[in-house]
């Protein structure tokens, strides 16, 4: 009777002991469970249902649903848009190139619409040019000179500007010589100067061959200065007299940014001055000077076409406002 009861004890022991170990380790696994940061997918993922352990081998069995541990809001959840990052580019949006989100831009490096490309305030430009002249049919004139220009602001520069004129004679001042039998009236310039004023009213880029973006912009000019001319004598053996002419002029014209320091321009220019040309009634012999007192006079506009480059200095310009 001694060695079944013996039995049933051991038995019994041994049961107990196995439950409680059971209930130990399931109640470990679902603390370690609530203790884990929730992620998306597994917030997605519908909850697993955790085994019921047996009352009795519970640790804890009258501590409340209530004080267990709170999970900590996802990490994609984040509402502050400092918290937010930009992905470098060529990578796609938000992934690096681990997948990750990258930690190296934030919303403050978006730029909606770019900074210009060329600053030009409180910067001298030195502009050589050349040119020749469109509107006369009889006589050509090519030009040499350059601007130096100060700019105040990005679009508003003050400048002086000074040439030089080559004359050229054409054929048709030939042949009407040849068909009327009469010598025209003309005069050739021989060089001039100018106090002018710039103004930017527009400014663009465009795209050559989807391979490289150009910056230009269009700027109108106005001034006034003084060109000296000469009259060509209809005789050779007459002599010569020069006229000195107060000079104003308007311009049009457009830059083409290249280099930090260096544009392309090219213009279109008015110069209108009160010239004075020889008399068609003038004897031979007569001196210059009752030659210029009898002279004709006519408003003359000289048309000019002009192309040249702008030299920047500084060669290099900072930005002074951020982004």
């Amino acid at each position: 009777m001694k060695r079944p009861a013996v039995h049933f004890s051991a038995w019994v022991a041994v049961c107990l002991a196995v439950l409680t170990l059971t209930g130990w380790s399931t109640v470990a696994h679902a603390q370690r469970r609530r203790g884990r940061k929730a992620t998306p997918a597994a917030t997605a993922a519908p909850a697993e249902k955790a085994p019921e352990a047996a009352p009795a081998a519970a640790p804890e069995p009258d501590k409340p649903a209530a004080e267990a541990p709170k999970e900590e809001p996802p990490a994609a959840a984040a509402s502050s848009t400092d918290d937010l990052k930009l992905p470098p580019e060529g990578e796609a949006a938000g992934t690096g190139t681990t997948g990750k989100p990258s930690p190296e831009l934030s919303w403050q490096d978006i730029v909606v619409v770019p900074r210009k490309a060329f600053l030009k305030g409180l910067r001298l430009e030195l502009s050589p040019f050349t040119g020749m002249s469109v509107n006369d049919l009889l006589i050509r004139h090519f030009v040499f000179g350059a601007d130096l220009n100060f700019f105040l602001t990005d679009v508003l520069w003050i400048g002086l500007e000074g040439q030089y004129f080559l004359k050229a004679l054409t054929e048709r001042e030939e042949l009407t010589g040849l068909q009327y039998n009469r010598v025209p009236s003309l005069n050739r310039y021989l060089y001039g100067a100018s106090f002018n004023l710039g103004y930017v009213p527009a400014y663009g880029k465009f795209s050559l061959f989807n391979r490289a973006i150009f910056h230009w912009e269009i700027y109108a000019t106005a001034g006034v200065g003084w060109t000296r001319s000469q009259i060509i004598p209809r005789d050779p053996s007459n002599e010569k007299f020069n006229n000195d002419d107060l000079t104003p002029n308007v311009g049009l014209g457009t830059r083409l940014f290249l280099f930090d320091w260096l544009t392309l321009d090219v213009s279109i220019r008015d110069y209108i001055l009160p010239d004075k040309f020889e008399n068609e009634q003038r004897p031979a012999g007569q001196d210059a000077a009752a030659a210029k007192a009898n002279a004709t006079q006519a408003l003359v506009n000289n048309v000019m076409v002009m192309a040249g480059i702008g030299i920047y200095l500084p060669t290099k310009f900072s930005y002074k406002s951020p982004r």
